[in-house]
Protein backbone atom coordinates (compact mmCIF):
# COMPACT_ATOMS: atom_id res chain seq x y z
CA UNK A 1 0.00 0.00 0.00
CA UNK A 2 1.32 3.63 -0.62
CA UNK A 3 0.62 4.47 2.30
CA UNK A 4 2.95 1.81 4.09
CA UNK A 5 5.79 3.80 6.15
CA UNK A 6 8.18 1.07 5.98
CA UNK A 7 10.17 -0.34 9.10
CA UNK A 8 9.61 2.24 12.05
CA UNK A 9 10.63 1.88 15.63
CA UNK A 10 8.32 -0.24 18.36
CA UNK A 11 7.23 3.11 19.91
CA UNK A 12 6.44 4.45 16.70
CA UNK A 13 4.18 2.02 15.39
CA UNK A 14 2.62 1.23 18.83
CA UNK A 15 0.18 3.01 21.08
CA UNK A 16 -3.56 1.98 21.63
CA UNK A 17 -6.39 3.56 20.06
CA UNK A 18 -8.14 4.18 23.02
CA UNK A 19 -5.20 6.57 24.74
CA UNK A 20 -4.71 8.26 21.43
CA UNK A 21 -8.48 8.57 20.24
CA UNK A 22 -9.54 9.87 23.96
CA UNK A 23 -6.48 12.32 23.45
CA UNK A 24 -7.72 13.72 20.33
CA UNK A 25 -11.68 13.70 21.23
CA UNK A 26 -11.16 15.07 25.42
CA UNK A 27 -8.28 16.89 24.72
CA UNK A 28 -9.43 18.18 21.34
CA UNK A 29 -12.51 19.50 22.95
CA UNK A 30 -10.98 21.20 26.00
CA UNK A 31 -8.31 23.29 23.69
CA UNK A 32 -11.23 24.32 21.58
CA UNK A 33 -13.14 25.33 24.10
CA UNK A 34 -10.65 27.23 26.08
CA UNK A 35 -9.92 29.02 22.53
CA UNK A 36 -13.45 30.01 22.34
CA UNK A 37 -13.71 31.59 25.91
CA UNK A 38 -10.32 33.04 25.47
CA UNK A 39 -11.34 34.58 22.02
CA UNK A 40 -14.92 35.98 23.51
CA UNK A 41 -16.47 36.03 19.59
CA UNK A 42 -18.77 34.05 18.58
CA UNK A 43 -18.99 34.70 15.36
CA UNK A 44 -15.02 34.75 14.64
CA UNK A 45 -15.12 37.60 12.15
CA UNK A 46 -17.10 35.65 9.47
CA UNK A 47 -20.10 36.39 8.22
CA UNK A 48 -22.24 36.84 11.19
CA UNK A 49 -24.39 33.54 9.80
CA UNK A 50 -23.77 32.34 12.76
CA UNK A 51 -26.66 34.76 14.49
CA UNK A 52 -29.11 33.98 12.29
CA UNK A 53 -28.75 30.46 12.26
CA UNK A 54 -29.19 30.71 16.49
CA UNK A 55 -32.57 32.91 15.45
CA UNK A 56 -33.78 29.64 13.07
CA UNK A 57 -32.58 27.62 15.66
CA UNK A 58 -34.17 28.92 19.29
CA UNK A 59 -37.44 27.37 18.33
CA UNK A 60 -36.28 24.08 18.21
CA UNK A 61 -34.95 24.78 21.59
CA UNK A 62 -38.05 26.21 23.17
CA UNK A 63 -40.69 24.04 21.24
CA UNK A 64 -39.35 21.68 18.82
CA UNK A 65 -42.64 19.96 17.92
CA UNK A 66 -43.73 23.20 16.33
CA UNK A 67 -40.61 24.60 15.11
CA UNK A 68 -40.19 25.15 11.55
CA UNK A 69 -37.93 22.37 9.46
CA UNK A 70 -35.36 23.78 6.30
CA UNK A 71 -35.01 21.50 3.75
CA UNK A 72 -31.44 22.64 2.70
CA UNK A 73 -30.43 22.21 6.36
CA UNK A 74 -32.97 19.32 7.23
CA UNK A 75 -31.21 17.77 10.43
CA UNK A 76 -29.63 20.81 11.52
CA UNK A 77 -31.61 22.21 13.31
CA UNK A 78 -33.86 19.03 15.51
CA UNK A 79 -30.23 18.00 16.52
CA UNK A 80 -28.29 20.65 17.73
CA UNK A 81 -31.79 21.97 18.76
CA UNK A 82 -31.77 19.10 21.04
CA UNK A 83 -28.16 19.61 22.14
CA UNK A 84 -28.79 22.94 23.09
CA UNK A 85 -31.07 21.65 25.64
CA UNK A 86 -29.29 19.28 26.73
CA UNK A 87 -26.51 22.29 27.09
CA UNK A 88 -29.20 24.42 28.06
CA UNK A 89 -29.88 21.40 31.58
CA UNK A 90 -25.96 21.79 32.56
CA UNK A 91 -25.86 25.13 32.76
CA UNK A 92 -23.53 25.90 29.43
CA UNK A 93 -24.12 29.28 28.29
CA UNK A 94 -28.20 28.36 29.09
CA UNK A 95 -30.59 30.21 27.06
CA UNK A 96 -27.80 31.62 24.75
CA UNK A 97 -28.01 29.53 21.56
CA UNK A 98 -25.16 31.97 19.79
CA UNK A 99 -22.90 30.55 21.69
CA UNK A 100 -24.10 27.17 22.69
CA UNK A 101 -23.57 26.50 18.49
CA UNK A 102 -19.96 27.12 19.36
CA UNK A 103 -19.35 23.97 22.07
CA UNK A 104 -21.45 22.15 19.81
CA UNK A 105 -19.06 23.07 16.49
CA UNK A 106 -15.72 22.35 19.10
CA UNK A 107 -17.32 18.70 20.24
CA UNK A 108 -18.20 17.80 16.67
CA UNK A 109 -14.66 18.95 15.58
CA UNK A 110 -12.75 16.59 18.08
CA UNK A 111 -14.80 13.80 16.70
CA UNK A 112 -13.38 14.41 13.64
CA UNK A 113 -9.79 14.50 14.50
CA UNK A 114 -10.39 11.00 16.03
CA UNK A 115 -11.74 10.26 12.32
CA UNK A 116 -8.80 11.88 10.59
CA UNK A 117 -6.92 9.56 12.76
CA UNK A 118 -8.47 6.29 12.57
CA UNK A 119 -8.35 6.83 9.08
CA UNK A 120 -4.46 7.55 8.70
CA UNK A 121 -3.65 4.56 11.20
CA UNK A 122 -5.58 2.02 9.26
CA UNK A 123 -4.08 2.99 6.22
CA UNK A 124 0.19 3.46 7.79
CA UNK A 125 -0.28 1.29 10.52
CA UNK A 126 1.62 4.17 12.39
CA UNK A 127 -0.10 6.02 15.41
CA UNK A 128 2.82 9.03 15.52
CA UNK A 129 2.23 9.58 11.29
CA UNK A 130 -1.71 9.37 12.64
CA UNK A 131 -1.75 11.98 15.32
CA UNK A 132 0.51 14.07 13.55
CA UNK A 133 -2.01 14.00 10.62
CA UNK A 134 -4.94 15.17 12.93
CA UNK A 135 -2.35 18.08 14.64
CA UNK A 136 -2.00 19.25 10.84
CA UNK A 137 -6.26 18.98 10.52
CA UNK A 138 -6.57 20.93 13.34
CA UNK A 139 -3.89 23.38 12.74
CA UNK A 140 -5.49 24.70 9.26
CA UNK A 141 -7.29 27.90 9.28
CA UNK A 142 -10.44 26.63 8.19
CA UNK A 143 -10.88 24.16 10.40
CA UNK A 144 -9.70 26.27 13.37
CA UNK A 145 -11.77 28.98 12.51
CA UNK A 146 -15.46 27.11 11.90
CA UNK A 147 -14.38 24.77 14.80
CA UNK A 148 -14.45 27.81 17.34
CA UNK A 149 -17.28 29.94 15.77
CA UNK A 150 -21.02 29.73 15.33
CA UNK A 151 -21.56 28.71 11.26
CA UNK A 152 -23.24 25.86 10.97
CA UNK A 153 -21.26 23.42 8.96
CA UNK A 154 -19.30 21.95 11.32
CA UNK A 155 -21.54 18.88 12.20
CA UNK A 156 -22.37 18.08 8.46
CA UNK A 157 -18.57 17.96 7.40
CA UNK A 158 -17.97 16.36 10.18
CA UNK A 159 -20.27 13.22 9.19
CA UNK A 160 -18.86 13.97 5.53
CA UNK A 161 -15.40 13.69 6.24
CA UNK A 162 -16.68 10.40 8.03
CA UNK A 163 -18.48 9.32 4.98
CA UNK A 164 -14.99 10.16 2.64
CA UNK A 165 -12.97 8.11 4.76
CA UNK A 166 -15.51 5.38 4.55
CA UNK A 167 -15.36 5.45 0.59
CA UNK A 168 -11.98 5.74 0.53
CA UNK A 169 -11.41 2.96 2.64
CA UNK A 170 -14.34 0.34 1.57
CA UNK A 171 -15.00 0.90 -1.52
CA UNK A 172 -11.79 -0.73 -3.17
CA UNK A 173 -13.11 -4.32 -2.61
CA UNK A 174 -16.92 -2.95 -2.84
CA UNK A 175 -20.27 -5.20 -1.51
CA UNK A 176 -23.50 -4.56 -1.19
CA UNK A 177 -23.18 -3.40 3.00
CA UNK A 178 -19.73 -1.25 1.93
CA UNK A 179 -22.07 0.25 -1.15
CA UNK A 180 -25.28 1.23 0.93
CA UNK A 181 -23.28 2.01 4.31
CA UNK A 182 -21.04 4.94 2.63
CA UNK A 183 -24.19 5.93 0.83
CA UNK A 184 -26.31 6.15 3.70
CA UNK A 185 -23.41 7.99 6.41
CA UNK A 186 -22.68 10.02 2.98
CA UNK A 187 -26.72 11.06 2.56
CA UNK A 188 -26.82 12.29 6.72
CA UNK A 189 -24.32 14.47 6.02
CA UNK A 190 -25.89 16.14 2.87
CA UNK A 191 -29.55 16.37 5.06
CA UNK A 192 -27.78 18.11 7.70
CA UNK A 193 -26.60 20.43 5.03
CA UNK A 194 -27.73 20.37 1.15
CA UNK A 195 -24.97 21.72 -0.78
CA UNK A 196 -22.56 19.10 0.47
CA UNK A 197 -24.21 16.63 -2.26
CA UNK A 198 -22.64 18.00 -4.88
CA UNK A 199 -19.08 18.23 -4.57
CA UNK A 200 -18.78 14.65 -3.37
CA UNK A 201 -21.40 12.90 -4.97
CA UNK A 202 -19.58 12.46 -8.23
CA UNK A 203 -16.20 11.93 -6.42
CA UNK A 204 -17.83 8.50 -4.70
CA UNK A 205 -19.15 7.77 -7.84
CA UNK A 206 -15.86 8.34 -10.31
CA UNK A 207 -14.32 5.41 -7.09
CA UNK A 208 -16.86 3.23 -7.63
CA UNK A 209 -16.57 3.35 -11.71
CA UNK A 210 -12.45 3.45 -11.14
CA UNK A 211 -13.17 0.10 -8.73
CA UNK A 212 -14.77 -1.79 -10.41
CA UNK A 213 -13.26 -3.62 -13.32
CA UNK A 214 -16.71 -5.51 -14.61
CA UNK A 215 -18.84 -3.05 -16.41
CA UNK A 216 -22.24 -3.96 -15.38
CA UNK A 217 -21.03 -4.28 -11.97
CA UNK A 218 -19.65 -0.80 -11.79
CA UNK A 219 -23.23 0.23 -12.70
CA UNK A 220 -24.96 -1.79 -10.12
CA UNK A 221 -22.58 -0.10 -7.61
CA UNK A 222 -23.44 3.16 -9.43
CA UNK A 223 -27.20 2.33 -8.99
CA UNK A 224 -27.39 1.21 -5.15
CA UNK A 225 -24.94 4.19 -4.15
CA UNK A 226 -27.59 6.20 -5.63
CA UNK A 227 -30.84 3.80 -4.77
CA UNK A 228 -29.67 3.81 -1.03
CA UNK A 229 -29.53 7.61 -1.09
CA UNK A 230 -32.95 8.33 -2.15
CA UNK A 231 -34.02 5.19 0.75
CA UNK A 232 -32.57 7.38 2.85
CA UNK A 233 -34.42 10.65 1.79
CA UNK A 234 -37.91 8.90 1.68
CA UNK A 235 -37.22 7.76 5.55
CA UNK A 236 -36.45 11.38 6.29
CA UNK A 237 -39.31 12.36 4.85
CA UNK A 238 -41.60 10.05 6.15
CA UNK A 239 -40.06 10.76 9.91
CA UNK A 240 -40.84 14.42 9.60
CA UNK A 241 -44.42 13.68 7.62
CA UNK A 242 -46.75 16.33 8.89
CA UNK A 243 -44.09 18.49 10.82
CA UNK A 244 -44.09 22.47 9.84
CA UNK A 245 -41.99 22.73 6.65
CA UNK A 246 -41.53 18.74 6.19
CA UNK A 247 -40.44 18.01 2.58
CA UNK A 248 -40.83 15.08 0.48
CA UNK A 249 -37.61 12.86 -1.28
CA UNK A 250 -37.62 14.66 -4.00
CA UNK A 251 -37.68 18.11 -1.88
CA UNK A 252 -34.79 16.99 0.09
CA UNK A 253 -33.10 15.86 -2.75
CA UNK A 254 -32.85 19.13 -4.40
CA UNK A 255 -34.10 22.25 -2.77
CA UNK A 256 -32.36 24.53 -4.96
CA UNK A 257 -30.72 26.49 -1.90
CA UNK A 258 -29.18 29.81 -3.30
CA UNK A 259 -29.11 28.09 -7.11
CA UNK A 260 -30.59 31.42 -8.60
CA UNK A 261 -29.45 33.71 -5.84
CA UNK A 262 -27.53 36.93 -6.15
CA UNK A 263 -24.30 35.06 -5.63
CA UNK A 264 -24.86 32.50 -8.32
CA UNK A 265 -22.95 32.38 -11.27
CA UNK A 266 -19.74 32.92 -13.07
CA UNK A 267 -17.61 35.57 -13.38
CA UNK A 268 -13.64 36.04 -13.86
CA UNK A 269 -13.48 38.59 -10.53
CA UNK A 270 -14.36 34.73 -8.87
CA UNK A 271 -10.93 33.22 -9.72
CA UNK A 272 -9.16 36.04 -7.59
CA UNK A 273 -11.57 34.98 -4.32
CA UNK A 274 -10.83 31.03 -5.70
CA UNK A 275 -7.25 31.84 -5.07
CA UNK A 276 -8.06 33.44 -1.85
CA UNK A 277 -10.31 30.82 -0.49
CA UNK A 278 -7.68 27.66 -1.18
CA UNK A 279 -5.08 30.06 0.62
CA UNK A 280 -7.23 30.88 3.69
CA UNK A 281 -7.91 27.43 4.34
CA UNK A 282 -4.03 26.84 5.77
CA UNK A 283 -3.28 30.10 6.94
CA UNK A 284 -5.70 33.67 8.38
CA UNK A 285 -4.81 35.63 5.14
CA UNK A 286 -7.81 37.07 5.79
CA UNK A 287 -7.44 38.10 9.29
CA UNK A 288 -3.68 39.36 9.30
CA UNK A 289 -1.54 41.20 7.14
CA UNK A 290 1.29 43.67 7.16
CA UNK A 291 0.79 46.79 4.90
CA UNK A 292 4.38 47.95 4.77
CA UNK A 293 5.50 44.11 2.59
CA UNK A 294 5.18 45.31 -1.02
CA UNK A 295 3.66 42.87 -4.00
CA UNK A 296 1.67 40.26 -3.16
CA UNK A 297 0.57 39.08 -0.14
CA UNK A 298 3.43 36.69 1.39
CA UNK A 299 0.80 35.22 3.47
CA UNK A 300 -1.43 34.32 0.93
CA UNK A 301 2.13 33.14 -1.37
CA UNK A 302 3.30 31.08 1.58
CA UNK A 303 -0.28 29.33 1.90
CA UNK A 304 -0.46 28.43 -1.61
CA UNK A 305 3.04 27.34 -2.19
CA UNK A 306 2.59 25.13 1.30
CA UNK A 307 -0.61 23.44 -0.88
CA UNK A 308 1.47 23.27 -4.16
CA UNK A 309 4.79 21.25 -1.88
CA UNK A 310 2.04 19.07 -0.40
CA UNK A 311 0.67 18.07 -3.97
CA UNK A 312 4.28 17.92 -5.29
CA UNK A 313 4.82 14.66 -2.91
CA UNK A 314 1.79 13.43 -3.11
CA UNK A 315 1.15 12.99 -6.42
CA UNK A 316 4.22 11.07 -7.65
CA UNK A 317 3.46 8.57 -5.13
CA UNK A 318 0.12 8.05 -5.81
CA UNK A 319 0.73 7.80 -9.53
CA UNK A 320 3.17 5.45 -8.82
CA UNK A 321 0.94 2.96 -7.17
CA UNK A 322 -2.54 3.97 -9.56
CA UNK A 323 -3.29 0.23 -10.24
CA UNK A 324 -3.98 -0.25 -6.55
CA UNK A 325 -7.89 0.34 -6.33
CA UNK A 326 -7.31 1.16 -2.79
CA UNK A 327 -4.92 4.14 -4.46
CA UNK A 328 -8.12 4.74 -6.82
CA UNK A 329 -10.77 5.41 -4.47
CA UNK A 330 -8.05 7.30 -2.10
CA UNK A 331 -7.74 9.87 -4.94
CA UNK A 332 -11.07 9.78 -6.30
CA UNK A 333 -13.09 10.62 -3.18
CA UNK A 334 -10.66 13.55 -1.81
CA UNK A 335 -9.49 14.55 -5.37
CA UNK A 336 -12.84 14.65 -7.18
CA UNK A 337 -14.25 16.44 -4.07
CA UNK A 338 -11.89 19.22 -4.27
CA UNK A 339 -12.00 19.40 -8.48
CA UNK A 340 -15.92 19.19 -8.29
CA UNK A 341 -15.98 21.51 -5.25
CA UNK A 342 -13.89 24.25 -6.43
CA UNK A 343 -15.83 24.11 -10.14
CA UNK A 344 -18.83 24.20 -8.17
CA UNK A 345 -17.64 26.93 -5.46
CA UNK A 346 -16.76 29.40 -8.79
CA UNK A 347 -20.05 29.13 -9.30
CA UNK A 348 -21.36 30.07 -5.51
CA UNK A 349 -19.01 31.84 -2.97
CA UNK A 350 -15.49 30.68 -3.32
CA UNK A 351 -13.58 32.36 -0.78
CA UNK A 352 -16.41 31.88 1.82
CA UNK A 353 -14.25 29.06 4.93
CA UNK A 354 -17.34 26.91 4.56
CA UNK A 355 -17.41 26.67 0.88
CA UNK A 356 -13.75 25.55 1.47
CA UNK A 357 -13.96 23.38 4.31
CA UNK A 358 -14.51 20.23 2.36
CA UNK A 359 -13.67 20.55 -0.69
CA UNK A 360 -9.50 21.08 0.84
CA UNK A 361 -9.79 18.42 2.84
CA UNK A 362 -7.21 16.26 0.58
CA UNK A 363 -4.43 18.06 2.21
CA UNK A 364 -4.75 16.27 5.15
CA UNK A 365 -4.43 12.77 3.62
CA UNK A 366 -2.25 14.71 1.79
CA UNK A 367 -0.14 15.65 4.99
CA UNK A 368 0.24 12.01 5.77
CA UNK A 369 1.68 11.04 2.65
CA UNK A 370 3.88 13.77 3.09
CA UNK A 371 4.88 12.38 6.82
CA UNK A 372 5.34 8.96 5.30
CA UNK A 373 8.12 10.42 2.62
CA UNK A 374 9.69 12.51 5.17
CA UNK A 375 10.35 9.38 7.54
CA UNK A 376 11.21 7.22 4.43
CA UNK A 377 13.80 9.87 3.42
CA UNK A 378 14.93 10.97 6.95
CA UNK A 379 14.62 8.60 9.43
CA UNK A 380 15.90 10.77 12.67
CA UNK A 381 14.29 14.43 12.24
CA UNK A 382 11.70 13.74 9.22
CA UNK A 383 8.74 13.36 11.88
CA UNK A 384 10.06 16.21 13.94
CA UNK A 385 10.89 18.89 11.15
CA UNK A 386 6.92 18.19 10.03
CA UNK A 387 5.84 18.26 13.57
CA UNK A 388 6.89 21.67 13.91
CA UNK A 389 5.42 22.76 10.86
CA UNK A 390 1.87 21.95 11.79
CA UNK A 391 2.52 23.73 15.22
CA UNK A 392 3.87 26.88 13.92
CA UNK A 393 0.49 26.68 11.68
CA UNK A 394 -1.25 26.44 14.73
CA UNK A 395 0.13 28.77 16.10
CA UNK A 396 -0.01 31.21 13.69
CA UNK A 397 -3.18 30.24 13.36
CA UNK A 398 -4.17 31.76 17.06
CA UNK A 399 -2.23 34.42 16.60
CA UNK A 400 -3.91 36.07 13.61
CA UNK A 401 -7.58 35.93 15.98
CA UNK A 402 -5.84 38.10 18.37
CA UNK A 403 -7.04 41.14 16.42
CA UNK A 404 -10.73 39.61 16.80
CA UNK A 405 -10.60 38.81 20.96
CA UNK A 406 -13.29 40.35 22.67
CA UNK A 407 -15.51 41.34 20.26
CA UNK A 408 -18.95 39.90 21.64
CA UNK A 409 -17.91 42.11 24.90
CA UNK A 410 -16.76 45.05 23.31
CA UNK A 411 -19.90 45.16 20.74
CA UNK A 412 -22.21 44.72 23.79
CA UNK A 413 -20.92 48.16 25.05
CA UNK A 414 -21.00 49.78 21.54
CA UNK A 415 -24.48 49.64 21.23
CA UNK A 416 -25.42 50.53 24.61
CA UNK A 417 -22.94 53.72 23.71
CA UNK A 418 -25.52 53.47 20.38
CA UNK A 419 -28.61 53.47 22.31
CA UNK A 420 -27.57 56.55 24.68
CA UNK A 421 -26.74 58.42 21.39
CA UNK A 422 -29.75 57.57 18.88
CA UNK A 423 -32.41 56.63 21.17
CA UNK A 424 -33.84 53.45 18.82
CA UNK A 425 -37.23 54.08 19.55
CA UNK A 426 -36.67 57.53 17.20
CA UNK A 427 -34.26 56.11 14.94
CA UNK A 428 -33.97 54.28 11.87
CA UNK A 429 -30.67 53.06 10.97
CA UNK A 430 -29.54 53.04 7.28
CA UNK A 431 -26.46 50.96 6.96
CA UNK A 432 -24.40 48.15 4.84
CA UNK A 433 -26.49 45.13 4.59
CA UNK A 434 -22.98 43.56 5.93
CA UNK A 435 -21.95 45.89 8.16
CA UNK A 436 -21.31 44.14 11.67
CA UNK A 437 -23.47 46.92 13.48
CA UNK A 438 -25.93 45.32 11.79
CA UNK A 439 -25.19 42.09 12.81
CA UNK A 440 -24.91 42.65 16.82
CA UNK A 441 -27.70 44.81 16.87
CA UNK A 442 -30.02 41.82 15.51
CA UNK A 443 -28.36 39.97 18.14
CA UNK A 444 -28.37 42.45 21.29
CA UNK A 445 -31.33 44.33 20.41
CA UNK A 446 -33.66 42.04 18.05
CA UNK A 447 -33.75 40.59 14.54
CA UNK A 448 -35.40 42.63 12.02
CA UNK A 449 -36.13 42.57 8.44
CA UNK A 450 -34.98 45.53 6.38
CA UNK A 451 -36.92 48.37 5.71
CA UNK A 452 -39.99 50.59 6.99
CA UNK A 453 -42.77 49.63 5.06
CA UNK A 454 -44.42 47.90 8.36
CA UNK A 455 -43.08 51.15 10.85
CA UNK A 456 -45.67 53.52 12.13
CA UNK A 457 -44.53 57.17 13.44
CA UNK A 458 -42.17 57.57 15.93
CA UNK A 459 -41.25 56.83 18.43
CA UNK A 460 -42.08 53.27 17.99
CA UNK A 461 -40.34 51.11 20.69
CA UNK A 462 -41.03 47.61 19.03
CA UNK A 463 -38.78 46.55 16.58
CA UNK A 464 -36.11 47.91 18.90
CA UNK A 465 -33.60 48.05 15.84
CA UNK A 466 -34.96 49.62 12.59
CA UNK A 467 -33.10 49.95 10.17
CA UNK A 468 -32.10 50.26 5.85
CA UNK A 469 -30.06 48.12 3.76
CA UNK A 470 -28.12 49.85 1.70
CA UNK A 471 -28.26 46.84 -0.89
CA UNK A 472 -31.10 44.98 0.37
CA UNK A 473 -32.97 45.23 -3.35
CA UNK A 474 -29.67 44.69 -4.86
CA UNK A 475 -29.46 40.86 -2.72
CA UNK A 476 -33.44 39.71 -3.19
CA UNK A 477 -34.49 41.76 -6.60
CA UNK A 478 -31.34 41.27 -8.95
CA UNK A 479 -33.63 40.93 -11.64
CA UNK A 480 -35.03 44.38 -10.84
CA UNK A 481 -33.91 47.86 -12.96
CA UNK A 482 -30.51 49.95 -11.36
CA UNK A 483 -33.47 52.74 -11.78
CA UNK A 484 -36.18 50.83 -9.25
CA UNK A 485 -33.58 49.91 -7.00
CA UNK A 486 -32.25 53.31 -7.08
CA UNK A 487 -35.94 54.63 -6.08
CA UNK A 488 -36.59 51.75 -3.88
CA UNK A 489 -33.96 53.02 -1.55
CA UNK A 490 -34.56 56.82 -2.06
CA UNK A 491 -38.38 55.78 -1.16
CA UNK A 492 -37.22 53.88 1.97
CA UNK A 493 -35.46 56.92 3.95
CA UNK A 494 -37.89 59.50 2.69
CA UNK A 495 -40.69 57.12 3.92
CA UNK A 496 -38.59 56.79 7.31
CA UNK A 497 -37.81 61.11 7.40
CA UNK A 498 -41.31 61.24 6.77
CA UNK A 499 -42.74 59.26 10.22
CA UNK A 500 -40.57 61.41 12.16
CA UNK A 501 -37.78 59.21 12.58
CA UNK A 502 -33.97 60.26 12.84
CA UNK A 503 -32.07 58.60 9.93
CA UNK A 504 -28.56 57.52 11.31
CA UNK A 505 -25.97 56.92 8.64
CA UNK A 506 -23.41 54.02 10.01
CA UNK A 507 -20.13 54.30 7.98
CA UNK A 508 -21.29 54.66 4.64
CA UNK A 509 -21.75 58.62 4.16
CA UNK A 510 -17.81 59.14 3.92
CA UNK A 511 -17.16 55.22 2.53
CA UNK A 512 -15.04 55.18 -1.14
CA UNK A 513 -16.77 53.68 -4.32
CA UNK A 514 -13.70 51.27 -3.59
CA UNK A 515 -14.54 50.72 -0.24
CA UNK A 516 -18.15 50.15 -0.73
CA UNK A 517 -17.52 46.94 -3.35
CA UNK A 518 -14.89 45.35 -1.39
CA UNK A 519 -17.62 45.00 1.52
CA UNK A 520 -20.52 43.75 -1.02
CA UNK A 521 -18.10 41.35 -2.32
CA UNK A 522 -19.55 39.34 -5.22
CA UNK A 523 -23.25 40.54 -4.68
CA UNK A 524 -23.25 43.79 -6.87
CA UNK A 525 -21.47 45.44 -10.07
CA UNK A 526 -19.93 48.13 -9.40
CA UNK A 527 -21.91 50.45 -11.32
CA UNK A 528 -25.13 49.54 -9.34
CA UNK A 529 -23.12 50.49 -6.01
CA UNK A 530 -22.07 53.72 -7.66
CA UNK A 531 -25.59 54.73 -8.42
CA UNK A 532 -26.87 53.99 -5.52
CA UNK A 533 -24.41 56.06 -3.72
CA UNK A 534 -24.58 58.82 -5.92
CA UNK A 535 -28.48 59.16 -5.23
CA UNK A 536 -27.81 59.40 -1.48
CA UNK A 537 -25.30 62.23 -2.00
CA UNK A 538 -27.42 63.95 -4.21
CA UNK A 539 -30.82 63.72 -2.57
CA UNK A 540 -29.95 63.67 1.19
CA UNK A 541 -27.61 66.11 3.22
CA UNK A 542 -25.63 64.81 6.05
CA UNK A 543 -24.21 66.32 9.44
CA UNK A 544 -22.25 64.21 12.19
CA UNK A 545 -23.93 62.92 14.76
CA UNK A 546 -21.25 61.26 16.79
CA UNK A 547 -18.62 58.77 16.53
CA UNK A 548 -18.39 54.75 17.98
CA UNK A 549 -14.95 52.90 18.23
CA UNK A 550 -16.67 49.82 16.38
CA UNK A 551 -19.20 51.76 14.58
CA UNK A 552 -17.00 53.83 13.09
CA UNK A 553 -18.88 57.31 12.33
CA UNK A 554 -22.24 58.47 12.34
CA UNK A 555 -24.14 60.93 10.89
CA UNK A 556 -27.43 62.40 10.57
CA UNK A 557 -29.83 62.30 7.07
CA UNK A 558 -32.29 64.98 5.69
CA UNK A 559 -33.35 65.94 2.56
CA UNK A 560 -31.46 67.86 0.22
CA UNK A 561 -32.30 71.55 0.27
CA UNK A 562 -35.18 71.98 -2.61
CA UNK A 563 -36.34 68.09 -2.40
Amino acid sequence: MVFASGPSSPSTRSGGYAADLALLVIGGAAFLFAVIVWLDNAQGGLTGNGVWKSIELKPWIVDPDHAPLYPANYLFYPVYGELCRMLDSLGVFAGMPVKQINILNAASASVGLAIVYVFVRHLTGDHLIALLSALFHLASCFVLLLAITNEDIMPSYTVLLASMVLGAVALPRPTTERVAAVSALFSVAWLFEWRLMFPTLPAMLAALWLCEPRLLRRLAWIALFLATMLAIAVVAALLTRGHSGAADAIGLLWTGKAVDSVWAGFSWAKLGYLRDGMAGYLLGTGITGFADIPGWDVWRALSLLLSLAIATVALPILWRDRQDPRVRALAAVFGGTFVAGEIFNLYSQPQDPQMQLNVMAWLTPGWALALVAARRRWPQHGLMTLAGVSAALLAYNLWSLVPLRGLDTAWRQSLAHIEREADPARTVFLMHDFDWTMVYASLFWDATESGTGSLGPAPQARPKFKWIGFTKEVQHHPDWSLERQVETLRGEIDHAIDLGYDVMVVGLWDTSLDQLETATGMIVDRDRLQWLDIMLHHDFAATPAFDDPLAGKVWRLVRAPGR
